[in-house]
């Protein structure tokens, strides 16, 4: 009784979405929404706002042909007489009121807090795998790219960690020896060991060990081998799209930059573990619904036969 009364409930501050809004052009893709550690933490651009500079060209613009054959303005172009740029200023506006947004700077400082308290250390960890994905890293250099597989991601709804009940999404990352022997899947309820850690406002949980499964609920695992072959046939797409991070094939993929292109900030692009190219050719979701259909079917009528 004394350890229930001494439980705090935490909720990932670092990840709404419901407090500020940006009309840069790099959010156009999601609705103009950031999250608060985008805001805050990463760019530090509220309340002053962030100056950046759009590259242009006075031919481009004209619609004139480039005299080197460029198609868009880049990092080669400052030297040309026709190159210019623009100084924009950008400043994110608030989505709640002055009394609400005093409020959240509330719930931050105490989410901070518990967060100094937390990362880096061990903690006994427990809850329920939303989903598993596995974990891939895009590596860039010399103008090309490659995939490289470094283990699972499980995700949680909701977990405990030590007396905090954390009400929002986490994330653990596994070895692919520990999916091996664990063959860990959709619902399966864990206790373990952990070290938390904060990737780009997500918490994450490193170096698991001492993993108990409570309750073991599928044994359709995701493997290492299908891991591996969607390396082969898995599609990146240069758009996070919102129907395809739904998807139970999609995956979210860390970039490591070796050059200066995204200017040292990690970023994640979406890879479809099916291969489809584009989300309006998929059609995968919908044959697994009529497969479904059609096993609930035979299923039925296997039961009708077996009662008459």
């Amino acid at each position: 009784m004394q350890a229930f009364l001494k439980r705090r409930i935490m909720k990932n501050q670092y990840k709404r979405l419901d407090i500020f809004q940006c009309n840069h052009e790099a959010h156009k893709e999601f609705g103009n929404i950031v999250s608060v550690y985008h805001v805050l933490k990463e760019k530090g651009c509220y309340p002053n706002g962030c100056i950046y500079f759009k590259w242009l060209c006075k031919k481009l613009n004209r619609g004139l042909p480039c005299p080197k054959s460029f198609t868009h303005v880049g990092k080669k172009c400052p030297s040309c007489a026709d190159y210019y740029d623009e100084k924009i200023i950008k400043q994110p506006h608030l989505l709640v009121s002055t009394k609400e947004y005093q409020l959240f700077c509330n719930d931050l400082r105490k989410f901070e807090n518990w967060l100094m308290e937390k990362i880096g250390k061990q903690a006994n960890c427990a809850g329920t795998i939303k989903s598993i994905k596995p974990h891939y890293i895009m590596h860039h250099q010399n103008n090309r790219q490659h995939l490289s597989f470094k283990g699972f991601l499980l995700i949680f709804k909701e977990a405990f960690i030590d007396i905090t009940h954390f009400e929002d999404t986490i994330y653990a990352h596994i070895l692919p020896w520990q999916q091996t022997k664990l063959k860990l899947a959709e619902g399966d309820k864990l206790e373990f060991l952990a070290k938390l850690r904060l990737d780009r406002g997500r918490i994450v949980l490193d170096k698991l060990h001492q993993i108990e499964i409570e309750e073991k609920i599928s044994t359709n695992f995701f493997s290492v081998a299908e891991a591996k072959q969607a390396l082969i046939i898995g599609k990146v797409f240069d758009y996070q799209w919102e129907k395809c991070l739904n998807c139970p094939h999609g995956c979210l993929v860390d970039i490591k930059e070796t050059d200066f292109s995204t200017n040292g900030h990690k970023r994640r692009k979406l890879l479809c573990l099916k291969g489809v190219s584009h989300p309006e050719h998929c059609i995968i979701q919908i044959k697994e619904k009529l497969f479904q259909l059609d096993y609930c079917q035979k299923d039925t009528t296997l039961t009708k036969k077996e009662v008459s």
